[in-house]
């Protein structure tokens, strides 16, 4: 380029070249002849030079810029002024910009959390310092020959933003519109997570290789800020993972709140989506001293206080009006219910979802038990004088709706299930009894202390080789995660968020657990070790993922996403730290629900139109290796929740008719290829939650409890005799702890 300036000197710097120009300022490469160095020398615009009040500000501006003193950070070396036009002096960087990275088209991952590894930690140093940069971009991210990536242009914005008024565009240093937050844009007070958002949008760019809001003007860019939400970064670049798109789009929450926290936060969830070794990411300052423990996010103080940076965005230079409707909200989560898991997924043109539709409990059925304990002596020794006989005529003879039992000829007897005709009604309706007598008990159903529950049968538990069971209960207005230990009968809460955590799985060597939560405002997958320690998100994204379930070698994780936000599912899979995340099976209808067998052919799951038509839910099969899809169940009940038995050979699911003389669900059995379908246990509650223990010794399942009325968790045999409630205190889905 040429220049008038090339070969003059301003004030012992001999200037050799332009290296970039933009609407407010031009950056010269120079000689400082004093240190015998190159530098960059940048030239503020002339229309400045008269302004004694801006003169004045900006010297202040500049100094406290130049003792952020970071190793990511390009450092001021002098300031000053020529011909009253004030300049800056900075380390030269002879690589350029990541802005110049771009023109080849978006950067390979790697490349960008290499990238954002080193920009983070500066950016979070600078936010203590209580400096916020207010433009950042590719073109303030410059580059070394060794790799190493710097912020640059730290305040500028914020010098500058008096006098450029609304005269600002695209090549400004006056808060690029592209870049904005929606409080910038709309000139609101400021704080980190301001700089969070541009962050995420200079992600979006590097890893699309466009920004996520384009428009003819920088007003209009800045009103799409505030009202629109960014696309899908996959829909650009398809070879980007689900996990990577989830933190982009975090990043880019229009509500400040929902954002990461940090610029480290960020750079981390950035680095475990990319699958890359998550070493901790502390910065340090040159005097070695750490900062791990960075502050919430919060204003930063009055423009008049210590640091001009702190304040609110004086220069206003758009200020864009409230939208109506609330500006960056996802569709909400799926209302929970703690009946049949409510799945997500679709797929060719198969029935539709479910909807977790479950009895409706009675207000404080959740504290009846509690109740139970303050009766009188005398009423409690009634009602365990009624309870004991129930159990002894279970233990005569057990009790089981809806099953026959034949003779052998030789003195013994065997279980024979009716089995399901979906083409009568009227058949259907003569397996479930009208009048269901009462479910009994295997063991002693007393209410023990909370923590403390009856010992099981031995009998019974000597079934199977387990030693415990981890549930998920609604109590006192919150649900959280369960273990509950076999031997000592003793309950231990493993999770205290006060969002809801529930339907909890834990894997095939009994170490670790996965469940749903939406303590980060909409139902996302975790793990914690088998005692709730060491808790870890594994999904991280703006719509619901729900009802994790481990493969077979406990190395994968299948569960069901709301992609599209439409509360129709896709079945996902992913590996057992979160990363890989990739779609199973989409047909454009709801998927949920979904269970691997135990050699890992295949995945069963629930499959229906749209998540509210619970009687087009049917049971549909996946073969992983070939990709063919199955529907096992082919009727108008709701079918759904379907779980593989220890030797793979059969599904044991949930039906129900809602037509019915009793209208709730039953345990019904198929064979893996979806023929000889029957009922194995229809009680006179709604029974759900149900699974084969790993030994295939027992089933355990969830129904409402007799005394309490509670949903709690019970066993029986795998033939749907020998029944034993487990629980007395509200619990429910549970899984089997090797």
């Amino acid at each position: 380029m040429t220049d008038a300036l090339i070969g003059k000197y301003i004030n012992g710097y001999e200037i050799l070249d332009v290296v970039g120009r933009g609407g407010m300022a031009t950056v010269y490469r120079a000689q400082q002849l004093s240190m015998n160095r190159v530098v960059a020398l940048k030239l503020l615009p002339e229309q400045f030079a008269k302004d004694d009040t801006y003169i004045q500000r900006f010297e202040q501006e500049v100094e406290i810029v130049s003792r952020l003193e970071h190793r990511n950070i390009v450092p001021v070396y002098d300031y000053g002024q020529y011909s009253g036009r004030p300049y800056i002096v900075m380390r030269y960087m002879n690589s350029g910009s990541v802005d110049e990275l771009l023109r080849s088209g978006p950067l390979e991952l790697d490349q960008i959390v290499h990238i954002y590894e080193q920009i983070a930690p500066a950016l979070d140093y600078a936010h203590t310092r209580k400096v916020l940069h207010r433009d950042l971009k590719p073109g303030n991210v410059l580059l070394d020959d060794d790799g190493g990536a710097y912020l640059t242009d730290f305040g500028i914005a914020r010098v500058l933003g008096d006098q450029v008024g609304p005269g600002i565009t695209t090549q400004g240093v006056v808060g690029t519109p592209s870049y904005m937050s929606p409080e910038q844009a709309q000139g609101q007070q400021l704080d980190n997570r301001s700089d969070i958002y541009a962050l995420g949008v200079m992600l979006f760019e590097l890893a699309t290789g466009k920004r996520p809001f384009e428009s003819d003007t920088p007003y209009s860019i800045a009103v799409m800020q505030v009202t629109t939400q960014p696309p899908s970064p996959r829909s650009i670049n398809p070879d980007l993972s689900m996990a990577v798109e989830e933190v982009i789009l975090k990043s880019l929450r229009k509500k400040r709140e929902e954002r990461y926290p940090h610029a480290i936060g960020l750079a981390e969830a950035l680095k475990r989506a990319a699958n890359l070794p998550s070493g901790s990411m502390h910065d340090t300052q040159p005097g070695g001293i750490k900062i791990p423990n960075r502050p919430a996010p919060q204003p930063l103080g009055n423009p008049q206080a210590d640091s001009p940076y702190a304040p609110q965005y004086e220069p206003q230079p758009m200020v864009i009006m409230q939208p109506t409707s609330p500006v960056g909200s996802y569709p909400p989560p799926a209302p929970m219910s703690y009946g049949p898991p409510m799945t997500p997924a679709p797929m060719p043109t198969q029935p539709p979802p479910y909807t977790g539709k479950r009895r409706r409990r009675k207000e404080g059925n959740m504290f009846m038990s509690a109740a139970v304990g303050g009766l009188l002596g005398c009423a409690v020794l009634i009602v365990l004088v009624i309870l004991l006989i129930l159990g002894y005529i279970a233990i005569q003879g057990g009790f089981n709706p809806g099953t026959t039992v034949e003779s052998n000829g030789d003195g013994t007897s065997v279980s024979s299930a009716p089995t399901l005709d979906a083409t009568s009604q009227s058949a259907r309706d003569t397996l479930i009894p009208a009048t269901p007598s009462p479910l009994p008990l295997g063991g002693s159903p007393v209410v023990n202390p909370v923590g403390v529950r009856a010992t099981l049968s031995l009998e019974l538990i000597s079934r199977t080789q387990t030693r415990a069971m981890v549930y998920f209960a609604a109590r006192g207005g919150r649900s959280d995660v369960y273990r509950f230990d076999f031997a000592s009968g003793e309950e231990r809460q493993l999770t205290f968020d006060p969002n809801e955590d529930n339907y909890p799985q834990v894997s095939p060597d009994g170490t670790r657990i996965v469940f749903q939560s939406n303590r980060d405002g909409d139902f996302d997958i975790y793990v914690m070790d088998i005692n709730g320690d060491n808790l870890r998100q594994l999904t991280q994204n703006t719509i619901n993922d729900r009802l994790p379930a481990w493969s077979w070698d406990g190395q994968r994780i299948v569960y069901a996403s709301d992609t599209r936000g439409d509360r129709k599912h896709d079945i996902y899979e992913m590996n057992g730290d979160g990363s890989d995340q990739r779609l199973l099976y989409t047909n454009g209808l709801f998927n949920s629900h979904p269970r691997y067998s135990p050699n890992g052919q295949y995945i069963v799951f629930t499959t229906g139109s749209d998540e509210t038509s619970s009687n087009t839910f049917e049971i549909s099969r996946l073969d992983l290796d070939s990709g063919e899809f199955l529907q096992l169940t082919t009727n108008t009940w709701d079918d759904r929740s379907p779980s593989f038995s220890a030797d793979g050979n059969t599904v044991l699911y949930r039906t129900s008719d809602g037509g019915s003389a009793r209208g709730n669900a039953a345990i019904a059995l198929m064979d893996i290829d979806g023929s000889n379908s029957r009922i194995l246990y229809d009680g006179a509650g709604l029974e759900w939650g149900m699974s084969f223990s790993p030994d295939g010794g027992l089933i355990s399942f969830t129904t409402s409890s007799p005394t309490t009325e509670t949903d709690e968790v019970f066993f029986m045999l795998p033939d749907g005799t020998r029944f034993e409630q487990v629980t007395n205190f509200g619990a429910m889905a549970s899984s089997w702890v090797p």
